[in-house]
């Protein structure tokens, strides 16, 4: 092919057909970058389709992720909110039974209020592998992007707020274990086998009358609250993103549809 226009320039130049010769040339040249555009514009429509692909492979990944993430964190909102119930069972401060003098504590009450607490959050490692290989622009949806930003924000708040409770509970409630109360009695919930029969039983009543404590098992209630707060934002986050991307998964399949 490219002969068989060299063949033509020369026999133009040798009929000093100069003129012609010059709109040929520019016609030459119209081609050669018609071809180049044309050969851009396939290229380019390849690395769209290459991209389209892989935002969806993204997406359907976070989509599996969150639907895990969401199971955890309703458990983990639910572990929450028993805690806060058996502390203000403990503390007389429920609505059913408010007088603390009518209540029975047993062990494994006073052990569930004194020593459970729940430091887990729910995993979104497929969101952190797509920072972390700078794959989250892939994603065109201006909304999912705004909506991971404030999951984000919610996380880092909520792991803030668990580390400020523990740094409570092992600085300052764990010392009431050591030295307010026999703490012997309150593993028999844990371990049934071990024989409790000759350890001093714990008046709970009446351990529970120290402001200390009282104060103490309050401050963790009102911590408990918080992070309750944080996990329930943290879950209608985790709600709305996985409904933001099934709705764009659902787009995205008509759209290849009708393709």
């Amino acid at each position: 092919m490219l002969k068989f226009f060299r063949k033509i320039r020369q026999h133009m130049l040798v009929e000093n057909k100069f003129t012609k010769y010059l709109l040929y040339a520019f016609g030459e040249i119209i081609l050669v970058v018609i071809g180049i555009l044309i050969a851009l514009s396939i290229n380019n429509w390849n690395e769209e389709r290459k991209n389209n692909l892989e935002e969806t492979a993204i997406l359907e990944s976070l989509d599996k992720n969150l639907i895990l993430a969401k199971k955890q964190s309703e458990a983990l909102v639910s572990a929450e909110r028993e805690t806060k119930g058996v502390l203000l069972v403990v503390l007389g401060l429920d609505s059913i039974k408010s007088n603390l003098d009518d209540l029975t504590i047993t062990d494994k009450i006073f052990k569930d209020a004194f020593w459970n607490l729940e430091n887990d959050i729910p995993v979104i490692n497929t969101y952190t592998d797509l920072k972390n290989t700078n794959k989250l622009g892939l994603i065109k949806n201006q909304k999912i992007k705004e909506k991971f930003t404030s999951l984000e924000v919610n996380l880092n708040e909520l792991r803030g707020m668990l580390e400020d409770r523990l740094n409570v509970q092992q600085i300052r409630i764990d010392d009431i274990a050591e030295n307010e109360i026999n703490f012997i009695p309150l593993i028999k919930s844990a371990i049934p086998s071990i024989n409790i029969t000759n350890e001093t039983q714990n008046d709970y009543k009446s351990i529970l009358s120290d402001q200390r404590i009282r104060n103490l098992l309050g401050i963790k209630l009102n911590m408990t609250q918080d992070v309750l707060d944080y996990r329930v934002n943290l879950d209608n986050d985790i709600s709305e993103l996985t409904m933001l991307i099934e709705s764009e998964l659902k787009e995205t399949n008509e759209r290849g549809t009708k393709l």
